[in-house]
């Protein structure tokens, strides 16, 4: 597994602080900016392939499987017929010892449909687009509910929080609750889906190890959102998230009402 070792305060000043400059009117210009530079996604997508549709100065982004806090290196940026495709590599976002390190490299592909649009209208925006100006804007970006975890410990192991809270989803809105309250009830699992897929790729791939995963469970019980929050790399991540998604659970209750939530999921690759 690739780990690189970046200071905080380093990967703030330097690596996030591209700026779009002037004269990306075509797929060319776009890779000179961005070649060499990493930047975190505005969509959050952990997928190998995230598809957006350009409409109106505005990005559509397709369903996506796995989010996370990621920072994407370009390698070349191509057109082809409406479309800009983007590839290089992205790596998850973790904390070590005060620290952002970058671990568990996976190819990406962004693939943008500018469908009519003229390329030297749309290719200029694509950068404020796709990717957030500095570190600091991905993380105040994050949903509140993941907000608390990410960047996630490397080693796997979460602090002890501020408080001994919990995020529930309640009235349309996420709210803190107190984990000894007697008003709340965690969630249970109702079925959880092996993975032999997973275990076999393991094998293939020569990789051992812990994913962990974040699920936003809704007061359904279904898993409405996967975060990968400490990543193994290949596709190893992307299928763990799959079986996530297929898991249910009885949903957790405040007050005796059904309530969405939050679950660190960690997921055993031997």
């Amino acid at each position: 597994m690739k780990m690189k070792t970046i200071g905080l305060w380093i990967f703030a000043a330097t690596v996030l602080l591209a700026r779009p400059l002037l004269g990306q009117t075509d797929a060319a210009a776009l890779e000179a900016v961005l070649h060499g530079k990493a930047f975190a996604l505005r969509s959050y997508s952990a997928d190998p392939v995230v598809k957006f549709t350009y409409l109106d100065g505005k990005l559509i982004p397709d369903p996506i499987l796995l989010h996370g806090l990621g920072a994407f290196f370009t390698d070349t940026v191509r057109q082809r017929g409406s479309r800009i495709l983007i590839e290089g590599q992205v790596e998850t976002l973790v904390m070590d010892s005060g620290k952002v390190r970058l671990m568990g490299q996976i190819p990406m592909r962004i693939e943008v449909d500018i469908q009519s649009a003229t390329p030297s209208v749309a290719i200029p925006q694509l950068q404020a687009l796709l990717f957030f100006p500095t570190l600091k804007a991905a993380l105040d970006g994050l949903p509140e509910f993941v907000a608390d975890f990410l960047p996630f410990p490397s080693d796997g192991k979460l602090l002890p929080p501020a408080c001994h809270c919990i995020h529930v989803f309640q009235d349309g809105k996420w709210i803190q609750v107190d984990l000894s309250d007697p008003k709340f009830k965690p969630p249970a699992v109702l079925k959880q889906n092996s993975n032999p897929a997973l275990a076999q790729m393991a094998i293939d791939q020569k990789a051992s190890g812990t994913i962990v995963l974040i699920y936003s469970v809704s007061e359904t019980g279904h898993v409405d959102e996967v975060w990968l929050a400490r990543p193994l790399g290949g596709s190893l991540d992307e299928s763990a998230a799959k079986s996530g998604h297929a898991d249910t659970f009885q949903p957790a209750t405040l007050d005796g009402k059904p309530v969405g939530t939050v679950l660190i999921h960690p997921v055993p690759v031997n």
